[in-house]
């Protein structure tokens, strides 16, 4: 142990002995002590929790049966996924050769930190640290380890294998840095995330793939410790700033549409590996939260309301809206559009913070869409419960967008006028830019050799190419997106410039319109040239032009849930009817237009009511010519998305006690099939192992109160189906812990929309083993003694539950 493993305590004491002096030499406050002692407590019970959780990692890695079992005999819920999901794999033979290889990967490790990741982290420093360099780079013994592995088979060309491995590594790596002068380095380091592998292209000789390439489908989770100089920083604020940056870094090395590539076999396009053509396009507009979290509420200060903003994620795509001071239901309208590289596995991620000034932002609630199942939808618009918080709502609007190599489908359509008046600009088109080499660059001073990087200029959007170090001939095999506002009358601009003199050495424009005359809009590894005096540098480049556009697909999809056209004219209890109803109901209106008797055509208006089964209250809301009145229209959906969501007075015994009473009517009818009925959309997630069930309405409730009013809400129970009993309670749901859950009262109605989802977590193979029963409630409080009333009941068996088909707008007949 030498001398400077002693410097950072001896340091450390002598400061804390000096402020100790210098409160009692200033006659200080006591409060300051005792603020130190509580900031010293915080940081240390801080440290010790992520000591305990990397100790819990690294011993499941190099124990993982001893820890697996001990797990069993506590619960399921924590174990790897290939105990609790038949479909991931366990590859322990590939830990063994990872065992094997380490060392040599070790040595790799250290080329390529040195090579490449130090000049990206030199860019993302301020002036005072670009001598950022790493000293020392020691991977240690423990290697990562792969905890499952899954192989996809559908949906999956020819041409390519596609895996997910679920990665795992809490090692003993060390890392020294050193910055202006300083010593620092990184220890104990944790990284777990889901990597996706693409083999590609499958070769018809040996060695039969073309190449490899590697990206986290997500931000995967990384945490360190400082040491030398670096335990000084180890403070909430400046801590968070390094972790951003290394999560920057990390994004924009290898979390999706990045990904590192291996090639392996000769002669091979390198744009298949390198440029693949993303699934899609999505547009998310955040149009307001409701219910939110007060976080700012204290003691002294009672009035103050939380500032919401909401974060967004896409794979390394990251989006802010702006903060909405002092309201817990603000109103955003923001939109944002971005690429989706591969839409299976991805998920869209949605935070809500409350901006803190004085601190670190607090959560407010988080939201997670899959999607594949925006994909199959082509438009979702609703409103979604926030996880991770007591209470808090978010309505937003999600379009899935195809890619088009026709230019014809540039034009706008009918769906696109609703995005003309964005806060921001929505772009009709992509443009994909695959940047391969630069050969024979001048140099920018004489004898000295340039460290290019390239620039891509799109009107204001400006994105840049890693930096080469001291080469003329830089290999860089990178990609850009930009999105595209006038295909016709932009250009692309592009410069070379040298990081060290920051001088330009080559400059070059691309008009749109050129790639949109070629042959689907693409131009393949082509060769233009960086002009700098009468110097010529070639350049390679790939560059696509790609019209966003509704595939007529979705627009099919969409127009048959969406409620409200010609084809779906609601009923006056609810309900639909059908095509030939709507006929004969249009010819019997148009014999009583003829009728020149007010009176008779009265009786005939009443009649027809009578035979559509109107309520009086509802069909006060159609004209004679059977529409809904505009006035009547608008209030009823008022009254229906505006209801209250505070919980109901008679849910305890003294709520009914000294609450409200109603009265049920005696002789209620008992046989509504047909006339009470429930609408919910019903799915099954591969990804997340999850049953997704959507309560999206009721429709035609029967009220026991003698007003003829309810206040009802949903309660779903998972429950085993008879004679399945025991293989139902092995599997991973508890019908009492976990199977049961409930919508928020609806106040005063009996056509409630609750737009809610829940979800329940087991895998795909016990769905036969269970059904979901639906039961429709009334909050309403009849009597101290009397239970919660029940309006009708419902139930569904999950074995015809299939993943690849989902049941949208499914409608069930409650039964009393």
């Amino acid at each position: 142990m030498g001398w400077t493993n002693y410097l950072i305590p001896i340091i450390s004491s002598s400061i804390l002995m000096f402020a100790c002096w210098l409160i009692g030499h200033l006659q200080l406050s006591m409060l300051w002590v005792f603020l130190f002692i509580v900031v010293y407590i915080l940081k240390t019970r801080s440290w010790i929790k992520q000591e305990q959780k990397r100790l819990c990692l690294r011993n499941y890695i190099l124990q993982e049966r001893e820890t697996i079992i001990a797990q069993f005999s506590q619960t399921t819920n924590d174990l790897p996924a290939w105990v609790q999901f038949p479909d991931i794999e366990r590859i322990e033979w590939v830990n063994r050769i990872l065992q094997q290889l380490w060392p040599y990967i070790g040595e790799y490790s250290n080329i390529f930190l040195k090579e490449f990741i130090e000049p990206q982290i030199r860019l993302q420093m301020p002036s005072p640290f670009k001598s950022f360099k790493f000293v020392s780079i020691d991977m240690g013994d423990i290697p990562f380890r792969v905890s499952g592995l899954k192989v996809y088979t559908n949906n999956v060309g020819r041409d390519k294998v596609i895996m997910d491995m679920d990665l795992v590594y809490a090692g003993d790596a060390e890392f020294t840095v050193q910055a202006c002068g300083f010593r620092g380095g990184l220890k104990q380091i944790v990284l777990s995330g889901k990597l996706r592998c693409t083999l590609q292209p499958l070769l018809p000789h040996p060695p039969m793939v073309g190449g490899i390439s590697g990206s986290f489908i997500e931000l995967p989770k990384f945490d360190f410790i400082l040491t030398g100089i670096g335990e000084f920083v180890q403070l909430p604020g400046l801590i968070d700033a390094i972790r951003s940056i290394i999560n920057l870094q990390l994004a924009n090395l290898a979390v999706l549409p990045n990904k590192i590539v291996f090639p392996l076999a000769p002669n091979v396009n390198v744009s298949q590996l390198y440029f693949p053509e993303p699934d899609g396009i999505v547009r998310l507009k955040i149009i307001q939260a409701r219910n939110l979290e007060n976080k700012d509420k204290s003691f002294f200060n009672k009035k103050n309301l939380s500032d919401p903003y909401c974060e967004i994620q896409l794979g390394s795509q990251h989006f802010l809206t702006k903060v909405i001071n002092d309201n817990l239901n603000p109103i955003f309208n923001e939109c944002f559009e971005a690429v989706v590289d591969q839409a299976s596995g991805q998920r869209l991620r949605i935070e809500l913070f409350d901006k803190d000034l004085a601190g670190a932002d607090e959560e407010l609630g988080r939201l997670s869409l899959p999607l594949d199942s925006v994909r199959q939808a082509g438009e979702i618009e609703k409103w979604y419960q926030l996880e991770g918080c007591k209470n808090g709502e978010l309505n937003l609007k999600v379009c899935w967008l195809d890619l088009s190599t026709n230019a014809v489908d540039k034009q706008r359509d009918e769906w696109e006028s609703e995005w003309l008046g964005a806060d921001k600009p929505m772009h009709p088109a992509l443009l994909m830019i695959f940047l391969d080499s630069v050969s024979e660059l001048p140099y920018p001073k004489s004898g000295l050799e340039p460290s290019p990087l390239i620039e891509f200029s799109l009107g204001l959007n400006k994105q840049q190419s890693p930096v080469k170090t001291r080469t003329t001939n830089p290999l860089y095999q990178c990609k850009f997106n930009f999105f595209v506002k006038q295909p016709e009358g932009q250009e692309l601009k592009i410069r070379a410039i040298d990081d060290g003199t920051k001088r330009e050495i080559g400059e070059l424009s691309i008009p749109i319109r050129v790639v949109m005359k070629e042959p689907n809009m693409e131009l393949t590894q082509q060769t233009f040239y960086l002009q700098h005096g009468v110097h010529s540098s070639p350049i390679v480049l790939t560059v696509r032009l790609r019209v966003v556009f509704y595939s007529p697909k979705n627009i099919l999809e969409r127009k048959e849930v969406v409620y409200g056209t010609d084809v779906h004219i609601e009923r006056g209890n609810g309900s639909f009817l059908s095509d030939k109803t709507l006929i004969d109901k249009q010819q019997i209106i148009i014999k009583n237009k003829e009728n020149n008797n007010n009176n008779h055509q009265l009786n005939n208006n009443q009649k027809l009511d009578t035979e559509f089964n109107f309520t009086p209250e509802n069909s006060t809301n159609f004209t004679i010519d059977g529409h809904l009145r505009p006035e009547s229209a608008a209030s009823e959906r008022s009254r229906t998305s505006s209801y209250s969501y505070k919980k109901s007075k008679t849910g305890n015994f003294l709520g009914k006690m000294i609450g409200q009473k109603h009265s049920k009517i005696k002789n209620r009818r008992e046989s509504s099939i047909g006339l009470s009925k429930i609408n919910l959309e019903l799915n099954y997630d591969n990804e997340q192992f999850k049953l997704v069930v959507n309560i999206v309405e009721a429709t035609g409730l029967l009220p026991i109160s003698k007003d003829g009013h309810a206040d009802p809400y949903i309660t779903l129970r998972l429950i085993p189906i008879e004679g399945q009993r025991g293989l139902a309670s092995a599997g991973s749901v508890s019908p009492g812990k976990g199977g049961r859950k409930q919508t928020k009262i609806v106040e005063n109605c009996l056509n409630p929309i609750f737009n809610e989802i829940f979800e329940f977590g087991f895998h795909f193979s016990e769905l036969a083993y269970f059904k979901l029963i639906l039961t429709v409630k009334d909050a309403r409080n009849y009597g101290i003694f009397e239970k919660r009333s029940v309006l009708g009941t419902a139930e569904i068996p999950l074995k015809d539950v299939d993943p690849s088909n989902p049941k949208n707008n499914l409608w069930l007949d409650l039964i009393n």
